[in-house]
């Protein structure tokens, strides 16, 4: 099986619905922001605020491409398609999910969420933002699963019917 690339806007439900797909399919679950902070014994956020998102986006490049392209499920951060060699590896090496997930669900699921550096930049504009990594995430993906009101059991199964 060619491995599974998850993607879409932070708070899309990309690390949950890895989790219960790796459950169901029985293959191993690699999460790329998780990666990074193990590999790099530092936090996304520390990483952010000392080295800025130009080093974070060459941390996940690097990693993205040592994911291993069989038999596993591979939840991305929200801003791997910033670059296109990112969105070159994903659609050549995988199958890749964008789960999509409006603003304002993504807001509802995020409000109390203080642990990620660009949700918690006042100075960022969030949903600007969504509107335009929305194209790439369409462009990039082999399939488009709405999240908006469903549990992750619900995308797995949607999912799963999906690739088969």
């Amino acid at each position: 099986m060619k491995s599974i690339y998850l993607i879409g806007f932070m708070g899309s439900g990309k690390t949950s619905v890895a989790k219960r797909l790796s459950e169901v399919l029985h293959v191993s679950l690699i999460d790329t922001d998780d990666l990074i902070e193990e590999t790099y014994q530092t936090t996304i956020a520390n990483i952010f605020a000392k080295s800025g998102e130009k080093t974070f986006r060459d941390y996940e490049t690097d990693i993205l491409r040592k994911t291993p392209i069989k038999d596993r499920i591979i939840s991305t951060g929200g801003g791997i398609i910033e670059r296109q060699e990112n969105i070159d590896w994903l659609k050549s090496n995988g199958i890749v999910i964008y789960l999509q997930t409006s603003w304002q669900e993504i807001v509802h699921r995020l409000k109390d969420d203080s642990a990620r550096p660009i949700w918690n930049n006042e100075q960022r504009d969030k949903k600007k933002m969504l509107e335009k990594r929305d194209i790439k995430y369409k462009e990039t993906a082999d399939y488009i699963i709405i999240t908006d009101g469903k549990t992750p059991e619900m995308i797995v199964n949607e999912l799963i019917t999906l690739i088969k």
